[in-house]
C-alpha cells in the first residue's frame, strides 16, 4: 500500500504536469505596442442590468484610453438602481432596454439593441464589471482585420479570500476555450470570451448579430461556433496588464451562482481537444490530491516521496494562477481546496439542471 500511494502521486503529477503545458502552453496577452487606432471607428457596447457601480469606474477608464472610442452605449436593461443616471453624467449614450421578448436571454437582447444604434464599423461588446487600462484599445485594435474576432479574459482581481476557491474556474475558463494549446490561434473549435468581444459591423450584421443566439447562456461560445463555420478567426489573449475585473463583490453567494450560471451550457461548447486535455488535468491533479490524503498510510521514504509529488503540483499551478488573475501562492499550494469546491459545485450545477430547478442570475432565469 505505502509503495502504491507513491506511485499514484507520481502518475498524477507527471499527467496533470504534461495535460497542464498542452492546455495552457501558448497563453497570450495582448500585443505590447504599435500604431493601432487607424482601422476605423469602434463603437463600444455595454450591456448594464443594476451596474450602478460597475459603471462608476469602467466609463472613466474608458475616457482614459489613448485611443478614444468613437462612441460609448450603455443599454441599461431594465435597471432598478441608477445606472442609467451614472451612464448619462459620464458622456455615454443611454439606450432604454425594452422589454424582453420571449425567446431572448437578457444579455444578447442587450447587445443587440445596443448594436442596432451604434454607428461605427466596429462593434466591441465589453462587460460593465471589467476595468480596462489606459493602453486597451489601442492594443485590441493591432489584432484588428475584418475577418477576425477579438476577445480578452479579463485578468481577475482577488481582494477577499473566498474569491480564491474560483481558481480553477477561471484556469478552465480559459484552458476550454481551446486557443492556448500547442496550436494557439490555429487550433479547431477555438471559443470567444464573453468580457470583451470586438467584431466588425458588417461580420457582425453577415451572421445575425445576437439574434442568432438569443436564447443562450453562454452567447459568446454560441457566437463561436457560428463564426468558424463561416471559416472566421477567433483570437483569444489573457487581460493581465490590460483588462481585470473583480468578479464577486457582492460575496460568496454570487460566487456560485455565477458559475453555476456558467456551467449550465458551457461544457458541451468546449473546444473537444480542450475538452479532453482539460478533464485529464483535473484528473491527474484529484488524484494527487487523494495520494496526499492517504499520506499517513504510506512508510518511510515513500510519505516523503508522495509529499514532493504534491508539492511539485502545487509549485507548477502557483505560475498558471498567477497568469489569470491575483491569486496567492498558497492558494495554488493548497489547490485540492478550490479544486474539490469546484467539482463540487460543478455536480450540483448538473444536478439542479437534471431536475428541473431554476438557476437565477439578475433576477433572470437562466436554466
Amino acid at each position: 500500500m505505502s509503495t502504491a500511494v507513491a506511485i499514484i502521486a507520481w502518475v498524477g503529477a507527471v499527467t496533470a504536469f504534461a495535460s497542464g503545458w498542452l492546455l495552457f502552453r501558448r497563453v497570450r496577452a495582448l500585443p505590447v505596442k504599435g500604431d493601432g487606432g487607424g482601422k476605423g471607428r469602434v463603437s463600444v457596447v455595454i450591456p448594464a442590468r443594476d451596474e450602478q457601480a460597475n459603471l462608476a469606474k469602467l466609463l472613466p477608464a474608458l475616457a482614459r484610453q489613448g485611443v478614444r472610442p468613437h462612441e460609448v452605449i450603455v443599454v441599461d436593461d431594465q435597471s432598478s438602481d441608477g445606472t442609467a443616471g451614472v451612464a448619462r453624467e459620464a458622456g455615454a449614450r443611454v439606450v432604454a432596454g425594452r422589454e424582453l421578448p420571449d425567446g431572448w436571454f437578457g444579455k444578447p437582447w442587450a447587445c443587440q439593441q445596443g448594436a442596432e444604434v451604434a454607428t461605427g464599423e466596429w462593434l466591441l461588446f465589453i462587460d460593465a464589471d471589467v476595468e480596462p487600462e489606459p493602453g486597451f484599445l489601442q492594443r485590441m485594435s493591432e489584432l484588428m482585420a475584418d475577418d477576425v474576432v477579438v476577445s480578452v479574459c479579463p485578468w481577475h482581481r482577488i481582494e477577499k479570500p473566498y474569491e480564491e476557491l474560483s481558481a480553477f474556474f477561471n484556469l478552465l475558463m480559459v484552458g476550454g476555450i481551446g486557443a492556448f494549446t500547442v496550436r494557439g490561434d490555429e487550433a479547431r473549435g477555438i471559443g470567444l470570451f464573453g468580457q470583451t468581444l470586438l467584431i466588425s459591423r458588417r461580420l457582425y450584421g453577415s451572421i445575425g448579430g445576437h439574434g442568432a443566439v438569443r436564447r443562450a447562456v453562454l452567447e459568446n461560445l454560441h457566437l463561436a461556433r457560428l463564426l468558424e463555420e463561416r471559416g472566421v478567426r477567433r483570437l483569444c489573449r489573457i487581460g493581465q496588464g490590460t483588462i481585470s475585473m473583480r468578479m464577486f463583490p457582492e460575496g460568496f453567494g454570487q460566487l456560485c451562482r455565477s458559475w453555476m450560471k456558467g456551467f449550465v451550457s458551457g461544457a458541451g461548447l468546449a473546444a473537444p481537444g480542450a475538452l479532453m486535455l482539460s478533464s485529464i488535468w483535473l484528473s491527474g491533479l484529484m488524484v494527487v490530491s487523494v495520494a496526499a490524503l492517504l499520506m499517513p498510510l504510506a512508510q518511510g521514504l515513500h510519505r516523503p516521496v508522495t509529499g514532493f509529488a504534491f508539492l511539485f503540483c502545487g509549485l507548477t499551478l502557483i505560475p498558471l494562477f498567477r497568469r489569470v488573475g491575483r491569486f496567492s501562492w498558497w492558494s495554488a499550494l493548497a489547490f485540492p481546496v478550490s479544486l474539490f469546491f469546484y467539482q463540487a459545485l460543478f455536480f450540483r450545477a448538473l444536478l439542479r439542471r437534471r431536475s428541473g430547478a431554476t438557476i437565477e442570475w439578475k433576477g433572470r432565469d437562466v436554466a
